[in-house]
């Protein structure tokens, strides 16, 4: 019987800094906490000051910036791999699946407890752009999918967003159980915002003003909508494009390309911005935009969405599970399309405060006090009856039909 007050071990290279899988595991720890069991964090952190709640305690594993620019922390704890003394832990929680990921697995082989593995952004994208010479051979002979399999095949349950992320695990031959659930957001996205005088500060008043959130890196092209902006100025005069977003080496060149071709008037490479400001401009924008194709699920977007601002977006991997087309805003298999849809919002008012009051309302499904109910259940689920059978070496199916059975009593998760 699994004890009443759990300790859960979060394993992750990322937490402090800005962007999705950090603020994922950072938020999610914290409200977790909040559900009154013991969270763990073992992961590198940055302190910034950051008041954590009661019952979430935090064991820096120390590491290093690999590049300013993409604000990546490598961690190699090898000292701690073989010496585990968290013999607490009722369950670990995989995160990032190298470095600390792989002293996870030998810590729960270790203590005899249970592994989920929640997968993310794929190393194959991101490995040569955060470790650039090792990286690039690990990605040129498609070793790192076939790592993850490895590691994930050894998890009793993997954790992805949402549908798209796992047709694309199932694509790459990783093996059932996989369950989706979304990653969430914190419920600070849904304050009520006074937005006086933010349409004064970032220089947009009397404008119709499409957002771009994001960390400025080569993965998000946000300098294709840059280019393609120009265009959708032309028919929509009044239009401005505001990026926004912590600093990478995509930054510079969008600023660059903005100034030489005059566009400053209409399109602003702001960079970082206060939380409060973010929280402002997400509500007081019009359209909200996001073109990657590798998002696990493009939380800037929910972000928009917990205020009621309606996106466009990449018709691909993790965009499509957040934007509803045709009721939250719109999705763009091209920049053409990307044109148009924005085109077509900016010019309907009525159009967006329809997807606006159906963003506010879908967006509840997606508060992190909901999300930390259900992952609570997940683990004990997960401890009891799904770790028994891997034990005991039953069949792989046997765990797939019980993840199927637990699903059915919980509707934010789906198979």
């Amino acid at each position: 019987m699994v004890k009443q007050k759990l300790d859960i071990g979060l394993f992750s290279c990322m937490y402090s800094q800005t962007n999705g899988t950090a603020h994922s595991v950072r938020f999610l720890s914290e409200a977790l906490a909040s559900t009154g069991h013991n969270i763990h964090v073992f992961a590198p952190r940055i302190e910034d000051g950051h008041k954590k709640p009661v019952n979430l305690h935090f064991h820096d594993l120390g590491g290093a910036r690999i590049s300013k620019k993409t604000g990546f922390v490598l961690s190699l704890p090898f000292h701690k791999y073989f010496f585990c003394q968290e013999d607490y832990l009722d369950i670990a929680h995989i995160h990032t699946h190298a470095t600390i990921g792989s002293m996870a697995v030998n810590w729960a082989k270790f203590l005899g407890i249970p592994m989920i593995g929640s997968h993310g952004s794929p190393l194959q994208f991101y490995a040569a752009q955060y470790v650039p010479i090792v990286g690039k051979l690990l990605t040129k002979f498609d070793l790192t999918w076939r790592y993850e399999r490895h590691i994930f095949d050894k998890y009793d349950l993997i954790h992805v967003p949402g549908k798209s992320k796992k047709e694309q695990l199932r694509d790459m031959r990783f093996k059932e159980p996989i369950v989706c659930l979304t990653n969430g957001i914190s419920d600070y996205y849904y304050k009520n915002i006074n937005k006086n005088g933010i349409r004064d500060k970032y220089n947009i008043e009397g404008k119709k003003v499409l957002l771009y959130a994001s960390r400025f890196s080569p993965e998000k092209h946000m300098l294709s909508v840059i280019k393609k902006f120009r265009e959708i100025r032309k028919e929509v005069p009044d239009a401005h494009l505001l990026c926004v977003g912590s600093d990478g080496p995509s930054k510079d060149p969008c600023a660059r390309y903005v100034k030489r071709h005059y566009m400053s008037d209409y399109v602003s490479v702001v960079g970082h911005v206060p939380f409060e400001d973010l929280l402002r401009l997400y509500n007081t924008a019009d359209i909200s935009c996001l073109w990657s194709w590798i998002e696990a699920e493009g939380l800037v977007l929910l972000e928009a969405m917990a205020q009621g601002t309606p996106s466009v977006g990449a018709n691909g991997c993790g965009i499509r599970d957040v934007i509803k087309h045709g009721k939250t805003g719109y999705l763009a298999n091209n920049l053409d399309e990307f044109k148009e849809r924005v085109v077509k919002l900016m010019k309907d008012d009525d159009l967006r405060a329809e997807f606006s009051k159906n963003c506010k309302e879908i967006s509840q499904n997606f508060k992190h006090s909901k999300i930390a109910q259900t992952w609570i259940k997940m683990y004990k689920f997960t401890i009891n009856e799904l770790y028994p059978l891997k034990y005991y070496g039953k069949e792989r199916k046997e765990r797939v039909e019980l993840l199927k059975e637990f699903i059915k009593k919980e509707p934010s998760l789906t198979f």
